[in-house]
């Protein structure tokens, strides 16, 4: 994140309410150091920063050190801190920094929390808290890969999968999250058909200035491909139920009257080797 970014996002969150060096620091994910600069760096550009030192002391501004909320509705309100609060929710998000100033922008510009129903206001700062429970994936090569998808561009990887580390060659298809982890449907040039990868295992990612072939692959989708076997899934409706949880799969199920359903797909048994 740049300077700039960060100095606008501390002055948006103070005017919200108090906060600590200590607390602006875990929040934009920086030194202790570098936010107390920051807050010299405001106060240098005329910015009335208020000081209070001692417990239960922190940074402020002025009570009318304000800029005015946006023009939502009630309902325009809750689905923009729902449309955020499911951002924080997922284990591994990339763009942290970003993140950070975002949420700390879009805050500041929202009706305060006096003018959402209280019980709006209390399922909403549920939601924000209810992050996910477990360990953190990180996806370090997350904008390699995302530039890579929007350029058309093949990418080198070494991969690391349940059973063994691969070095492949890769044109990404399509990237998602699902569960609070990402996923990249990609072609691979060395299994000749798309397969699905874990953002989390790649362990070294280069972007190919030039495609490793002249001639450019078919890309079938890969549960219509005949080269694999047909498989036909039935499943009961708790399994049906379970399944709409599966974004790449929930499209394909053929429910049934009495809530039950089947899948029937082509299915490559080497997938996630």
């Amino acid at each position: 994140m740049h300077r700039m970014d960060r100095l606008t996002a501390i002055v948006l969150l103070l005017q919200r309410g108090k906060w600590t060096a200590a607390s602006l620091a875990r929040h934009f994910e920086v030194s202790r150091r570098t936010i107390l600069r920051d807050i010299e760096a405001l106060c240098e550009m005329g910015m009335p920063v208020v000081a209070e030192p001692g417990p239960g002391g922190g940074y402020s501004l002025p009570a009318d050190y304000a800029l005015a909320p946006l023009p939502l509705s009630l309902h325009e309100a809750l689905l923009l801190r729902l449309a955020l609060s499911s951002l924080l929710q997922l284990r591994s998000v990339p763009f942290k920094e970003a993140r950070a100033s975002l949420w700390a922008k879009i805050t500041a510009l929202l009706p305060s929390r006096e003018e959402i129903e209280p019980g709006l206001e209390q399922m909403l700062s549920s939601s924000s808290a209810a992050r996910s429970r477990g360990a953190e994936f990180p996806v370090p090569f997350f904008s390699d890969l995302l530039q890579a998808l929007a350029a058309g561009r093949w990418v080198r990887v070494t991969y690391r999968s349940e059973r063994r580390q691969s070095e492949q060659t890769l044109l990404p298809q399509r990237l998602f999250t699902n569960a609070g982890l990402w996923y990249c449907y990609a072609y691979s040039l060395e299994h000749d058909c798309v397969r699905l990868y874990r953002v989390d295992r790649l362990l070294r990612l280069e972007i190919l200035t030039e495609p490793p072939s002249a001639k450019p692959p078919e890309i079938r989708d890969r549960w219509e491909d005949p080269a694999f076997p047909e498989i036909c899934i039935r499943l009961t409706e708790r399994g049906a139920l379970r399944l709409e949880r599966c974004i790449p799969l929930a499209a394909r199920l053929q429910r049934e009257a009495d809530g039950s359903g089947w899948l029937l797909l082509h299915w490559n048994p080497d997938d996630y080797d």
